[in-house]
């Protein structure tokens, strides 16, 4: 993703789709010298390229020796070379790739960067908020069980701790390098289980492309949601209705606490995102305010072994 290099400190700073830089500390990148102006310049992700835009500042923006005027955009190149006044010092323009979903936590500064599409915060052990896309201008954050939209640039508070959540929009292929082709709608789930259900393999395929997802315990609240999918497909129940089962007898069904199910939730995702697929956490759909979730993916196998 996007960054700058601080040639003074020697520290990268990554960039999110819109990076505010000024004294201000509603800025994005923070400079104390006192000849840069609060909000001094703009570092933006066209959709295409980086650009760099002064905001009026009293003491200027230079890009290698061009003096940048007032409202003026210029296209970052690897290897610029950027000043914000004269006092601060100088920054490397380092990474041209697109941004990716991020979230910087208030008080440390520490990033979290989104993984294969899911940004999961505090950390991914198991996180208590998820956020990842719904369409191309669209964030869900999803906690506890509960959906809600989060926009970009809002501050999140989780276990205490505030974070501000960058969430570039355009879709996965504007904002990540690689972006993959493959959706949980092109895919169909082979669940292999044992007698006793204590054995539970994955594999996804599409077209010729076997994404071998092995033997998981993670698999296993999977599996019983596709069951669920399969008996509603047998009995004619229209597609936007297949599937959906109450949290509450899942897992009365599965002996587990909410928790448990939410980190087997988040494991399958973060597997199947991490095997390419671009929008894994349809893997799991919620239904807002009502509890109830269903497998994503509408063809199904189920094969005892």
């Amino acid at each position: 993703m996007g960054a700058l290099l601080g040639l003074d400190t020697g520290r990268e700073e990554l960039l999110p789709a819109r990076c505010l830089v000024g004294r201000s500390r509603a800025c994005d990148l923070i400079l104390a010298a006192r000849d840069v102006s609060s909000q001094h310049a703009v570092v933006q992700w066209t959709g295409a390229v980086w650009e760099l835009q002064d905001l009026g500042s009293r003491n200027g923006t230079a890009v290698g020796e061009h003096r940048l005027a007032f409202g003026e955009r210029v296209p970052l190149r690897r290897g610029h070379q950027i000043r914000f006044g004269r006092q601060s010092g100088a920054f490397e323009f380092v990474d041209d790739a697109p941004p990716r979903p991020m979230a910087v936590h208030l008080d440390s500064g520490r990033i979290r960067v989104a993984a294969a599409g899911l940004l999961a915060l505090p950390d991914d052990d198991p996180p208590e908020l998820l956020l990842y896309p719904d369409g191309p201008d669209r964030w869900i954050g999803e906690r506890h069980g509960e959906l809600s939209e989060v926009g970009d640039r809002a501050v999140v508070l989780v276990r205490g701790e505030m974070w501000r959540v960058h969430l570039p929009t355009g879709g996965p292929g504007t904002w990540e390098e690689h972006p993959s082709d493959v959706t949980v709608a092109d895919l169909l789930l082979r669940f292999s289980h044992s007698s006793n259900e204590e054995y539970v393999e994955l594999v996804a395929f599409v077209g010729e492309r076997r994404l071998d997802l092995q033997a998981r315990a993670h698999h296993y609240p999977l599996l019983l949601l596709a069951r669920a999918r399969v008996a509603d497909q047998q009995r004619g129940v229209p597609e936007a209705e297949q599937g959906w089962v109450q949290q509450d007898r899942l897992l009365a069904m599965l002996k587990i606490e909410p928790g448990h199910l939410n980190i087997s939730i988040h494991r399958s995702r973060s597997q199947l995102g991490q095997a390419g697929v671009a929008d894994a956490a349809k893997l799991v759909e919620r239904r807002k305010g009502t509890r109830q979730l269903r497998l994503g993916a509408c063809r199904i196998e189920i094969v005892r072994v």
